[in-house]
C-alpha cells in the first residue's frame, strides 16, 4: 500500500514488519508511495523501507498518483528485485497487482493481507457519497479506474485469486472476500501495543502540543476524510453539552477536509469545546488514550478499526455503531456501547451514560482493558502471519 497517511492499515504492516524482524526474518518493505512525515514518523524509522522506483524528491503535483500508477503499470522494470525473497506480503491495491506479475516472472510466491476490498472497485456507499475530493491523487485515481471499468476488476480478482494465502482483518471482511473473490481467507485481526497502551492509576489532564486538555474529555482518533465521519460527531456535542459540559479531543493530520469540520464545529456554538490536535506522538496517543473519559469512533462503515481496541486496551470503554468490523471488537454493554447504526440521539445518549454514571465507567474500564489483552495480541497476528507465510512458500 502506499504509506501516505497515519492509518490502521499503514500501522499493522509496520508491525508486522518489526515483529517479523524480532522473530528472527530478514524483512524488507516495498511501497510505492512514503509520505514519512506524516505516516507514523516514529514507528517508520524503524522498518527496511524502499519504493518500488526511485524516489523523486522535487515536490511534483499529484506525485502520491504518479508514484501509485507507475508502481501498477512498470512492474517488468523491478521485478528482478526481488527474486531474493523468500515470499512476498502484500497490503491491498495496487501490491497484490503488483506481487502477481513479480511471481509470474520471477516465480516468487505471495501472500495478501486484505483490509478491504479495493475501494475504488468495490466502494461502500459511503465512498460514492464522500468521493475523493480531499485527496486529489485519489480522485484522479478513482476517475481513471471508473474509466477501466470490468478491466480493472479482472486485474483485481485475478490478482488476489491466484495468492497462495489470503488473509483478513475481521469477520465483516471475510464474508466481502467469500463474496468477491470466492476465497476462504484466514481471519488474522490486527493487535495492540501493550507495552504502549495501558492503563493509568488515574486519569488526568492531558498537555498536548502545548495545549492543555482539561477532563472530563471524550477522545475522537482518525483521518479527515469525509469517510470517516468526523462531522457525525461534532453534529452530536450540541446534545452532549447540554448535559455535560465536557470537551471533544479530535486527533489526526490536518487535511483540506479539516477546515469544513471546524467551520461545523463553529456554526454549532460548539468550536470553543472542540480541540483539534493535528498529528500527534506515540506518546501522547498513548497518554490521551489513557485519560479519556470516553472513546467515541463514529467511522460508518468501518473494516475493523485499530483505534476502540487500542482505546480500550488504556481502560477507555467505547461508544461505536452496531455495524461493521467496530461491532466484533467490543462487547455491548461490557466494554463499552454499540449505538443504533447512524442514530446520533442513541450514540449521544450512551456516551452521556458513561460520562454521568462513574461506576459503571469504571467497570467498564477494567473490562475493556482485560477484553482487549485477551483478543487482540500483536503476538498472536504475527504468529498466525508466519504460518500462513510459511505454508504460502510450499
Amino acid at each position: 500500500m502506499g504509506f501516505m497517511y497515519s492509518g490502521g492499515g499503514e500501522r499493522t504492516a509496520i508491525y508486522e514488519c518489526i515483529l517479523l524482524e524480532r522473530m528472527g526474518h530478514d524483512v524488507t518493505c516495498f511501497v510505492p508511495a512514503a509520505r514519512r512525515d506524516v505516516c507514523y514518523p516514529e514507528l517508520i524509522k524503524e522498518i527496511r523501507l524502499k519504493t518500488f522506483l526511485p524516489r523523486v524528491r522535487m515536490r511534483l503535483p499529484m506525485r502520491d498518483f504518479l508514484s501509485m500508477m507507475l508502481s501498477s503499470f512498470l512492474p517488468l522494470s523491478f521485478a528482478q528485485r526481488f527474486s531474493e525473497f523468500d515470499v512476498i506480503l502484500c497490503h491491498g491495491q495496487p501490491a497484490i497487482w503488483i506481487a502477481y506479475c513479480v511471481a509470474r516472472i520471477m516465480k516468487v510466491p505471495y501472500a495478501c493481507y486484505l483490509h478491504q476490498p479495493a475501494r475504488f472497485i468495490y466502494p461502500r456507499l459511503v465512498d460514492l457519497e464522500a468521493g475523493w475530493k480531499t485527496k486529489r491523487d485519489f480522485a484522479l485515481l478513482d476517475h481513471l479506474v471508473r474509466l477501466s471499468g470490468p478491466f480493472a476488476k479482472s486485474f483485481d480478482h485475478i490478482s488476489v485469486a491466484s495468492a497462495r494465502t489470503v488473509l483478513v482483518n475481521s469477520r465483516w471482511i471475510l464474508s466481502q472476500a467469500r463474496a468477491i473473490y470466492g476465497l476462504d481467507p484466514l481471519l488474522c485481526p490486527p493487535g495492540i501495543d501493550d507495552t504502549l497502551f495501558k492503563p493509568v492509576s488515574k486519569k488526568a489532564d492531558v498537555e498536548v502540543g502545548g495545549v492543555q486538555v482539561k477532563k472530563p474529555f471524550v477522545l475522537s482518533t482518525n483521518r479527515h476524510y469525509p469517510q470517516k465521519g468526523m462531522a457525525l460527531l461534532i453534529k452530536m456535542m450540541p446534545r452532549i453539552l447540554k448535559d455535560c459540559d465536557i470537551t471533544l479531543v479530535v486527533t489526526g493530520h490536518f487535511t483540506s477536509y479539516t477546515r469544513n469540520l471546524i467551520a461545523l464545529a463553529s456554526d454549532l456554538g460548539v468550536r470553543n469545546k472542540v480541540v483539534f490536535t493535528g498529528l500527534v506522538s506515540e506518546a501522547d496517543l498513548a497518554r490521551l488514550y489513557q485519560n479519556a473519559d470516553v472513546y467515541a469512533y463514529v467511522s460508518p462503515c468501518e473494516d475493523f478499526g485499530l483505534g476502540p481496541i487500542e482505546a480500550m486496551a488504556c481502560g477507555t470503554p467505547c461508544v461505536t455503531w452496531d455495524y461493521a468490523g467496530p461491532a466484533e471488537t467490543m462487547v455491548d454493554g461490557i466494554t463499552g456501547f454499540k449505538a443504533a447504526r447512524y442514530d446520533l440521539d442513541d450514540f449521544a445518549k450512551k456516551v452521556l451514560h458513561l460520562l454521568k454514571d462513574e461506576e459503571l465507567n469504571l467497570e467498564m474500564s477494567l473490562n475493556a482493558s482485560s477484553y482487549a489483552r485477551q483478543h487482540f495480541s500483536w503476538t498472536r497476528h504475527v504468529e498466525t502471519l508466519e504460518h500462513a507465510l510459511e505454508d504460502a512458500t510450499q
